[in-house]
């Protein structure tokens, strides 16, 4: 596993999932996902109960993220400025990910990696 990203542990778990950046992606997707997005809000809740796990660009552990997903068990790692969410991939420094490939979330460390 290579691994992509660091943030801040907002959870303890640990996931593997699609990325997906659309609360619409997560919803209507059969596979296990890992939700990206710059923050979270009400209207990301079905998509959230949906996903495996949450990637935020922003947020605190007492943020709207950490909150739900501890509330319904999902992994989260918040603060990872590093990223840019673009229409159908991430960008992390000059590496592109695009939507759909696997990750996996480490919850205890904060890191991410390519599955």
């Amino acid at each position: 596993m290579k691994e992509i990203l660091k943030g801040t542990s907002a959870t303890d778990k640990t996931v593997t999932g699609k990325l997906v950046l659309t609360n619409e992606d997560a919803i209507n997707s059969k596979d296990k996902v890992i939700l990206v997005k710059h923050h979270t809000e009400p209207d990301d809740l079905q998509a959230i109960c949906n996903s495996e796990g949450i990637i935020t660009i922003v947020g605190g552990t007492l943020s709207h993220a950490p909150i739900l997903a501890r509330e319904f068990n999902k992994a989260c790692i918040i603060d990872c400025s590093d990223l840019i969410i673009n229409v159908n991939n991430i960008q992390i420094k000059d590496q592109i990910i695009q939507v759909g490939t696997e990750i996996l979330m480490d919850g205890i460390t904060g890191r991410i990696y390519l599955k």
